[in-house]
């Protein structure tokens, strides 16, 4: 544990000297004894602390429940602050359904999503749940995200927590929705873009059809029908990190 924490503490030194700003990194793991539905996050910081009410909130928006947390500060001098950089030890308990063992399989995505909304890099709500429970990517999620904020423009009435379970209670229906969204507009694809979208509007269908909640139904075809009017977009652009842009067929 020691030399992680080491390591990862002159890593962040060296990222702030470049960068010239404060950053946060952060460690998923498990220690032998946990229980099956627990899991550790370590976040590390050169300069200051992290505030309970800055950490809280962001983690639960990942699906987390924060049970516990340690601070320890390295090096600290006679006032306490400081001086080689503060880690966290939180304890975490996963939401209902997730499992362990595929979090941490997943653990260096997870950890940089997170570290992304900590260092104030990423958006900080509940579809950051996907990531962790869904097995979407951060990209993947900030689509979904872009979407359902569109949706709301456009009248929709489902607020934002309503959107997310339709969609965690869904994964299959989710996954090929973004499937679907990059074989129709990633550069990078190199199958066949008709054959494939078609293949994941396919499953999509036979996704719908085991939803039985009427709400969750609509919710799933409106993000489908707009998915299916993208013309063009930015979303695998580099320029998608600043401002996400669809052009829709209207």
């Amino acid at each position: 544990e020691a030399a992680h924490d080491i390591r990862r503490l002159r890593r962040l030194a060296a990222l702030e000297s470049e960068r010239g700003a404060p950053l946060r990194d952060v460690r998923l793991y498990r220690l032998p004894a946990d229980a099956p539905d627990r899991l550790r996050l370590k976040v590390a910081q050169v300069h200051g602390a992290l505030a309970l009410s800055d950490a809280v909130p962001a983690l639960e928006n990942f699906g987390f429940r924060v049970i516990e947390e340690v601070p320890t500060a390295l090096g600290a001098g006679a006032d306490g602050t400081a001086r080689q950089g503060t880690l966290h030890d939180f304890g975490l308990q996963l939401g209902e359904g997730d499992d362990a063992a595929a979090i941490l399989d997943r653990g260096e995505a997870i950890e940089q999503a997170i570290a992304d909304v900590l260092n104030g890099l990423a958006e900080d709500d509940a579809f950051n749940r996907l990531i962790v429970g869904t097995g979407l990517s951060a990209l993947e999620s900030n689509w979904l995200r872009a979407i359902y904020r569109y949706l709301r423009q456009a009248g929709m009435s489902f607020m934002i927590g309503t959107a997310v379970d339709a969609l965690r209670r869904a994964p299959l229906a989710t996954r090929a929705l973004v499937a679907l969204f990059a074989a129709r507009h990633d550069p990078a694809f190199a199958g066949d873009r008709v054959a494939e979208a078609a293949r994941q509007t396919d499953a999509l269908r036979r996704a719908l059809a085991q939803v039985a909640a009427i709400n969750d139904d609509r919710l799933l075809r409106h993000y489908q029908a707009v998915i299916g009017a993208v013309l063009r977009t930015n979303a695998f652009a580099p320029a998608a990190r600043e401002a996400l842009a669809f052009k829709l067929d209207s």
